[in-house]
C-alpha cells in the first residue's frame, strides 16, 4: 500500500489530491485508508484540519498526527457520521463497492455544502500505444479473469470509468476527471514516467501474487498448481522490455452544491 502511495504521488508530482478545496477545510475523512499513510500526509500538510481515516483492518501505525485519528468501519454499511465533512478521499476502491449510486449518495450526504469527494483507482486494463500489448496473452488473459471473477463476487474492479457519470447522477457539480498514466516497466524515454514505472513493475508483482490466488481459487476454481505456473507467466509478461504496457489512472473529484 505505502509503495502504491509512493506511485501516486510521483504520478501527480508531489501533491496528495486535484480537487480544488482550498486551504480552509476543517473536516476530512479517507474511506479504506490502509496503512493510514494518505491520511498522516495530508495531516502534516493540513495541520488545521481534523482528519478520520477508516478501514475494515486496525492495520495504521500507533504514532500518528495529532489532527489525525483512525477508525474501523465499513463504507459498506450505514454511514453515522455526526458532523459533515469539507473533503472525502477515496483511493483504490475498485473491487470494494457492490452499489456505486448508493456510495455517491452517502458521500454526498455526508459532506457540507461546498465539500468535495474525489475518487483515485488505476484502471483493470492493459494498454499499449504501439501494440505491444498483443504480445502480452497472459498478462491480458489474467487482467480479464480478475474482472470478471470480481464482478461474480459482486464488487467489480472495471468501474472508475463510471464514476465520474455517476457522481454526477447522485447530485454533485462540476464534476472533472482526470485520466493519467502509469507505465509498467522502465521502458518509457521520459525520466519521470521511467522511474514510475520501474516502482509500478514491483507493485505489480504484489498485486498479482496477493490478489490472484483469492479470486481464481475461490470464485474461478483453480486449483493452486495452476495458479502458481499461471502468475509465473503473467510476471514473465510484464517483465518483458519489448511490451510496453501502462495502466490508465482515474482521478475524479465533484462538489456538493451549496
Amino acid at each position: 500500500m505505502d509503495l502504491g502511495h509512493h506511485i501516486y504521488r510521483l504520478v501527480l508530482g508531489g501533491d496528495l489530491f486535484l480537487a480544488p478545496i482550498g486551504d480552509k477545510v476543517k473536516r476530512v475523512l479517507d474511506l479504506g485508508t490502509g496503512t493510514g499513510i494518505w491520511a498522516m500526509d495530508f495531516a502534516d500538510e493540513y495541520p488545521q484540519a481534523e482528519f478520520l481515516g477508516t478501514d475494515l483492518s486496525p492495520i495504521q501505525p500507533p504514532w500518528t498526527p495529532p489532527n489525525c485519528l483512525f477508525e474501523v468501519d465499513d463504507f459498506e454499511s450505514d454511514w453515522l457520521f455526526r458532523q459533515p465533512f469539507d473533503f472525502i478521499h477515496a483511493r483504490e476502491l475498485e473491487g470494494c463497492i457492490s452499489n456505486n449510486a448508493q456510495f455517491f449518495t452517502r458521500a454526498l450526504q455526508s459532506l457540507a455544502p461546498g465539500g468535495y469527494l474525489e475518487m483515485q483507482a488505476v484502471h483493470s486494463e492493459f494498454k499499449s500505444d504501439d501494440n505491444t500489448k498483443d504480445k502480452a496473452e497472459n498478462a491480458l488473459l489474467w487482467m480479464k479473469t480478475m474482472v470478471e471473477g470480481s464482478s461474480k463476487f459482486g464488487k467489480p474492479l472495471n468501474v472508475a470509468p463510471e464514476w465520474k457519470k455517476q457522481m454526477e447522477e447522485a447530485g454533485f457539480v462540476d464534476v472533472e476527471q482526470k485520466i493519467l498514466k502509469v507505465p509498467i516497466g522502465s521502458w518509457p524515454k521520459d525520466p519521470k514516467l521511467k522511474e514510475i514505472g520501474k516502482f509500478q513493475s514491483v507493485q505489480e508483482a504484489q498485486v498479482i501474487t496477493s490478489y490472484t490466488p483469492g479470486i481464481f481459487s475461490r470464485i474461478l476454481g483453480w486449483s493452486d498448481e495452476e495458479i502458481q505456473v499461471f502468475m509465473a507467466k503473467v510476471k514473465k509478461d510484464l517483465s518483458e522490455s519489448s511490451i510496453h504496457l501502462y495502466l490508465p489512472v482515474y482521478f475524479i473529484w465533484g462538489r456538493k452544491p451549496e
